[in-house]
């Protein structure tokens, strides 16, 4: 019974000296963002949209001419390299360009910034400043295992509050998330914060680890349901990305959809003009024209056939063969495609014309 009551005692000890021990400031989330503040920007950007006079206003004085519209947007990014090169999100970026992009640093030093490149379908960018000393960096060898469950901590510029600190877990891994006409693929999910400016900036793990780029929020008033782009893709575009911008690696050969479609599925799709409007009837500028399928292929399995319209493809609808749909460059063998055709069926008298979707399999 003496042994048991001293086991008791010593065991309440070390419980009360553990505690005594733990203060704020060597909390291991503490001690996380001290490491990877230094590494987390704020990105400001600043465009000018030509819009048409909305208001009673400018009807009067511009009598419905063109107006320039200031658009201003913010974001976050990590720091990648010493010398100034920065991953955000394509959209934190958008339709600025090479047009005005500031970046604060932690210690609120700002600093003008250039865009190096930008991919829209995976949405990710890499801008680059000009500091005057090696700049705090995320460490993109060495990456989070990303296991569910695990404690995550997002370093960001929500609504503007600089610097912000959520935390949270790890919620899932290969989610999906469709926003408008925009699906977003393979992406982590968590339950820490992600708002409006946190877009950009790093998702870490309890030993600073990067996980992923946050990218987007579930809803309007859903809570709890955030997304970030794995880290994994993130290293290896940012990894290209720099290669290109310093000579390393060539620039890569642009992606071109007719010749993607023929590969993976095995149809031919041409820009309607006004001659095929005419002869199949359909609207102008309403899809791309199949004008050839391939024998045994997998569009010929699903029965595309020669004059059929090519509406959609993914979730993205077609025009012309410059609209590359989001997420079809990284398609690989085995994976589904769903497109949607139309295509007028006889009924009785009369040519019906018919929407359907067919699902193709890349070969």
């Amino acid at each position: 019974m003496r042994a048991i009551s001293w086991l008791v005692c010593l065991s309440l000890s070390a419980a009360g000296l553990v505690a005594q021990n733990q203060t704020p400031d060597n909390e291991p989330a503490v001690q996380v963002v001290k490491k990877i503040r230094p590494a987390v920007v704020n990105i400001y950007t600043e465009t000018v949209e030509q819009r048409i006079a909305q208001t009673q206003a400018d009807v009067y004085f511009h009598r419905g001419r063109i107006v320039q519209v200031p658009v201003r947007s913010l974001g976050s990014g990590a720091i990648v390299s010493p010398n100034g090169y920065i991953v955000t999100n394509e959209h934190v970026i958008g339709k600025t360009g090479s047009g005005d992009i500031k970046v604060t640093l932690a210690d609120d030093e700002a600093h003008p910034a250039r865009l190096v490149r930008a991919d829209r379908d995976l949405d990710l960018a890499l801008i680059k400043i000009d500091a005057k000393q090696p700049l705090t960096a995320i460490d993109l060898v060495k990456l989070s295992p990303n296991l569910p469950g695990q404690t995550v901590i997002a370093i960001g510029n929500p609504v503007g509050y600089e610097s912000s600190v959520s935390k949270g877990i790890l919620s899932a891994a290969n989610r999906t998330l469709t926003v408008g006409e925009t699906t977003y693929d393979a992406l982590l999910q968590t339950d820490a914060a992600i708002n409006p400016g946190n877009s950009g900036g790093p998702l870490v793990d309890i030993a600073g680890q990067f996980v992923g780029l946050n990218t987007v929020k579930q809803g309007a008033g859903v809570e709890g349901i955030g997304f970030a782009i794995p880290a994994e893709r993130v290293a290896a575009f940012v990894t290209q990305a720099i290669d290109i911008a310093e000579g390393r690696a060539p620039e890569p050969p642009p992606v071109d959809l007719a010749a993607m479609l023929q590969e993976k599925f095995g149809f031919h799709a041409r820009e309607m003009d006004a001659a095929l409007a005419r002869q199949f009837g359909y609207p102008l500028g309403s899809g791309l024209m199949v004008d050839a399928v391939d024998a045994g292929s997998p569009a010929d399995q699903a029965g595309i056939q020669r004059g059929m319209l090519l509406r959609s493809v993914g979730d993205r609808y077609v025009r012309s063969l410059a609209d590359l749909p989001r997420n079809l460059q990284r398609i690989k063998s085995g994976d589904l495609l769903t497109v949607t055709l139309s295509f007028y069926h006889q009924y009785g008298a009369r040519n019906v014309p018919v929407t359907v979707p067919a699902q193709l399999k890349a070969r």
